[in-house]
């Protein structure tokens, strides 16, 4: 697999602080008229069930905006980790709700702690689960897998597509996004060919000195578990994806 290191553009990332910056009142505006929505006597439960979807998007755009507004380095390393687990499987789910193809989640672990802020890290996971989606098709399958190899986190995406390269112009800008902070975190990205001939991204970040700590590397198959669930843009508890 070829590993991937593009740097970042003062400019570019200026202009986008600023973006967040006016995007923070449109997103009040949405909070305010989906708890005005949820608010009607007789709401029916599937209209509920997707407003109450709609606000949990809002808040993860929220959080999204307010890190970037907040730090003066965004995606700068710091204390606040995340489990690279837990946010793989909501990003999964979120997918779902706009793509009609199937996402299958796939773990060897029940937690991968990485010192990334977790709002940088789902941006990181987003951006990949999103060109795998886009490049796989409405009819085609996206496989996430995520465990723990030595003293490293992997979270591996795999579609169905035509093939890293085959894809069509712009769907390559989130994985540069990707790959830059990756190595700043002390990671990388490695592109590859999948099983089916599609694409496969691997995504290696440093475990978390806790989980390192506490002897967080998987030591084969009597210390894990696996489990492989589609997720079906369908399914009302598709908010959250579960894994297990």
């Amino acid at each position: 697999m070829s590993s991937i290191e593009v740097d970042a553009t003062p400019g570019v990332v200026e202009i986008l602080r600023e973006s967040c910056h006016d995007m923070r009142q449109p997103v009040a505006s949405m909070f305010a008229l989906a708890a005005a929505a949820l608010a009607e006597p007789g709401l029916p439960h599937a209209a509920r069930a997707r407003l109450e979807q709609m606000v949990e998007q809002a808040e993860w755009l929220a959080d999204l905006i307010q890190h970037s507004l907040q730090l003066a380095a965004p995606d700068a390393p710091g204390a606040c980790g995340a489990d690279l687990l837990r946010i793989a499987s909501d990003v999964a789910a979120a997918e779902c709700m706009t793509w009609p193809g199937e996402v299958r989640m796939v773990s060897q672990s029940r937690a991968v702690l990485t010192d990334v802020h977790p709002v940088l890290l789902r941006r990181m996971v987003a951006n990949l689960v999103g060109n795998a989606t886009r490049a796989a098709g409405p009819s085609g399958t996206v496989t996430v897998e995520v465990c723990r190899q030595q003293n490293s986190a992997l979270l591996a995406v795999e579609d169905t597509g035509p093939g890293f390269g085959k894809i069509p112009a712009g769907l390559g800008l989130g994985l540069a996004a990707v790959s830059r902070n990756a190595i700043r975190h002390g990671g990388k990205v490695e592109c590859g060919c999948g099983a089916s001939g599609g694409t496969r991204v691997n995504l290696w970040l440093p475990l978390s000195a806790s989980q390192l700590q506490a002897g967080g590397a998987d030591s084969g198959l009597r210390d894990t578990w696996s489990t492989t669930s589609a997720i079906s843009p369908t399914d009302s508890s598709v908010g959250r994806a579960g894994v297990g």
